[in-house]
């Protein structure tokens, strides 16, 4: 068993090192920006990425959120933490997982890893939900530390059965709290080709003016439409 689990995790670390690409660098932002209006060809762009190539476009990472306070006393001896108690002793990237480009019974994989931010070697364990799409894998036996600004890395499997959105929470439990990692599975959407701006050219005052545009949508789902100006 001793040997098998060795095995296993050497087949982890090849996969890592061969889904791992470059990583660009990346700015802590102290929370997820909130729904914001994007211009068209921008949504288009975003939407027409690869897994692989959403994450690569990845600039920013926030703290995840902690949804419980453990008993310190019951898990750890070392009780002088330098990271403040309202944030993570782990961060991830990326702080939110997101599977694109999707094709139904077809299995996807990517990379999350989450990186010790206190002064000393600190446990962390995933602790799964039941979900028949998402797989967890980790590439460090069971209850290894991870050093100061060192990372633990997990892969995580998603295979779709249908074309439609998934959602799921990764649950991570440290010796201080419990934080989760929000993973999303995006179906096809319909992704209207419409221009950023329309200008129309000088005209006399009191002068109706019209422009003919043209609204196609090159996704693959059917998409609502509807039009409206700030008077």
């Amino acid at each position: 068993m001793a040997e098998q689990a060795k095995e296993s995790r050497s087949f982890v670390k090849t996969k890592v090192a061969s889904l791992a690409s470059s990583r660009k660098l990346t700015k802590l932002v102290k929370e997820p920006k909130t729904s914001q209006k994007l211009v068209p060809s921008l949504f288009m762009s975003k939407m027409s990425l690869s897994t692989q190539e959403r994450l690569q476009a990845t600039r920013e990472v926030y703290p995840p959120k902690i949804i419980e306070l453990l008993d310190i006393g019951a898990s750890t001896t070392n009780k002088d933490f330098s990271v403040d108690i309202d944030q993570a002793l782990f961060q991830p990237f990326p702080s939110e997982l997101i599977f694109q480009q999707l094709v139904p019974n077809t299995s996807y994989e990517m990379i999350l890893t989450l990186k010790n931010l206190d002064r000393v070697a600190r446990h962390v364990k995933v602790t799964e939900k039941d979900s028949p799409y998402f797989i967890v894998t980790s590439s460090r036996p069971v209850g290894q530390k991870i050093a100061p600004g060192m990372e633990a890395t997990y892969i995580v499997q998603f295979t779709p059965t249908e074309d439609k959105d998934y959602y799921h929470e990764l649950v991570f439990v440290t010796e201080r709290e419990k934080f989760v990692v929000p993973v999303s599975g995006l179906g096809s959407r319909g992704v209207l080709d419409f221009p950023d701006d329309i200008h129309f050219t000088s005209s006399p005052v009191k002068y109706k003016s019209c422009k003919t545009i043209l609204v196609r949508n090159v996704g693959k789902k059917e998409a609502n439409f509807k039009l409206e100006t700030n008077k």
